[in-house]
Formats: structure tokens, sequence, C-alpha cells
């Protein structure tokens, strides 16, 4: 086969799940269909919304959100499935040995890389990496599944029921993002001796993610929950008086106690008072998140050695 390389609007037909928030302009794919790489350019102004990725640095400047480069790169991945999905669409099972070495400036090209190293009963395993201004940004390895978008669309809306013991989190405590990044809305138990704390946080249906991600299922990005455990973990880090980089496990379940998610070893390193996620050891979903459900995030800190 010879070279493919999709534009935005090749890469709309290609994955029709994702709505109009496709993040790479450009993916090539290899002639052995094994390897890909993707171009990103996010113009100041951008019409498509990805600004909406980005974050303020100590400087007040706008980066890349770490997660969305992981974000990316998984779409710089899936075209190499499409011939091994048939009519399933794929799911992200699990993020592992993520590394953030260097921060990504918003709007200077990224270019991403995505490897198919393992295709076996419908699960799929990538290496990825992405590098912006001659810099490594993100190494990651993913793992990728199948669902039919019928099975997608069962899982039905869970929020909260009753009322919680809780305290709100200001703006100004995630104040280095805007308000449709911060992912945490109440502090509902907080355990300095342990290093644990626990928020709660309600996707709102009106997210400006939502019509452009599964806009037939109207499903959380994933990434968003990293970002969810991130967040607690920055609160955690303040509440017990933790100065340096922090290291957190936890992550994500239901009122009903039911998993959504873990996280193993997230290293948040502060710069200027701004948190830089530098590192993952693994994330893994257990199940989707639709707008509307109520999520219990809870984490437990302690300092980097």
């Amino acid at each position: 086969m010879p070279t493919l390389t999709l534009d935005h609007d090749a890469l709309k037909e290609w994955l029709p799940h994702r709505g109009a928030n496709i993040i790479p302009d450009l993916v090539t794919l290899s002639p052995d269909r094994m390897s890909s790489t993707s171009t990103t350019h996010i113009e100041v102004g951008d019409l498509r919304g990805r600004e909406l990725m980005g974050r303020r640095d100590a400087a007040g400047d706008k980066v890349w959100y770490e997660p969305f480069i992981a974000e990316a790169l998984a779409l710089t991945g899936i075209p190499l499935l499409r011939e091994h999905l048939g009519s399933n669409v794929a799911v992200f099972s699990m993020l592992s040995r993520v590394t953030l070495p260097n921060v990504a400036p918003l709007h200077r090209p990224l270019t991403g890389h995505a490897r198919l190293t393992r295709v076996r009963g419908g699960f799929f395993t990538f290496t990825t990496s992405a590098e912006c201004d001659g810099k490594l940004v993100l190494e990651a390895e993913v793992m990728a599944g199948s669902a039919a978008m019928s099975e997608i669309c069962s899982f039905p809306v869970r929020p909260f029921h009753g009322q919680l013991p809780s305290e709100p989190v200001g703006p100004a405590a995630l104040a280095w993002k805007d308000a449709h990044l911060r992912f945490a809305d109440q502090i509902v138990h907080a355990d300095p001796a342990e290093g644990r704390l626990a928020v709660a946080y309600t996707y709102p249906v009106n997210h400006p993610f939502v019509a452009t991600h599964f806009p037939e299922a109207a499903l959380m990005m994933g990434v968003t929950q990293w970002a969810a455990v991130a967040d607690a973990a920055w609160l955690a880090r303040s509440r017990f008086g933790l100065t340096g980089a922090v290291v957190a496990t936890g992550g994500i379940r239901r009122q009903d106690g039911s998993e959504v998610m873990d996280v193993r070893e997230l290293v948040l390193e502060p710069t200027g008072g701004v948190p830089r996620l530098a590192s993952t050891k693994r994330i893994a979903w257990r199940e989707p998140v639709r707008p509307g459900d109520g999520l219990m995030v809870e984490v437990t800190v302690t300092p980097r050695a």
C-alpha cells in the first residue's frame, strides 16, 4: 500500500465518533499501516476550539495542557486500527509509562508519532511520542480495545444522590486553568495523617467538549479523568502543606463504589506556583463516563523522593 496522508476532512471520515474537534491537522500512515505521524498547529484564535486544550504556565503564556498531548497522540494512532475495527470504534483502556519531559507552547507545531506493536483479540497496543520545537514533550504506551457504538450509548447517566458533606473548591485553587479544565467541584474528605483527599466532580452536560467526543453517545474524554486526578493531587498538596513535587496514586469511582479508572504514580512538579504533569506510571479505564455523572476522585499524595 502507498503512504496515505489524511487531512482534517479525511480524518472526519475515518474517525466519525470524534465530532468536529479532531486535534491533528494531518495524519500520515506508513505503507505497512504499522506507524503514523501527525502534525498539529493550533493558531491563535483557532476556529476549531483546540485552544480550549491549553493551560497557562507560570509566566501566563498558553501551553498545551499535558493530557491533551496524549489525546493528540491517541488520534495519531487510531487510524492505524481502521482495518481491524470493522464497524466498531476504538476505546482506550490504558496509558502506561507516560513521561512529559518538556512543556509544549500551545501555538507552536506539534509532531506526533505512533507505532502499532500488538494486535490481539480486539486489543491493540502502540507506542507514541511527540515533540515541539525540537524537544520531546511526551512518550507513552497506549492500549486500546474496540466497542460497538450501541454498547457505548447504553451506559446510563448516574448523578449524585443526596447531600454530600463537602466544601466548594474555589476558582483560585486551580486558577492556572480556565474553568472548563477544572475537574474538581467540592472537597468531600481530607485526611492529613494519611495524605488522602477526595473531591466530587460532575461533568456538565453543556461542557464544550461534549459535542466533540463521541457525539452520538456524549462521553467524557478519558484524558479529562486523568486531569481530574491531577487536580485532586494539587488540592491535596495545598491542603496538607506539602512543598516541591508530589506523587499521587488514586482513581475515580461512582457514588455506589463502582470503579471508573485508577492512576498509579502521577507526578506533579510545581514551577512558579503552577503544576506541571511530569509523568504517570499507569492510567487504566474501567468504564465510560457520561456528562451528568457524579464522580468521586480520590488520591493519596506523598512528597517525591
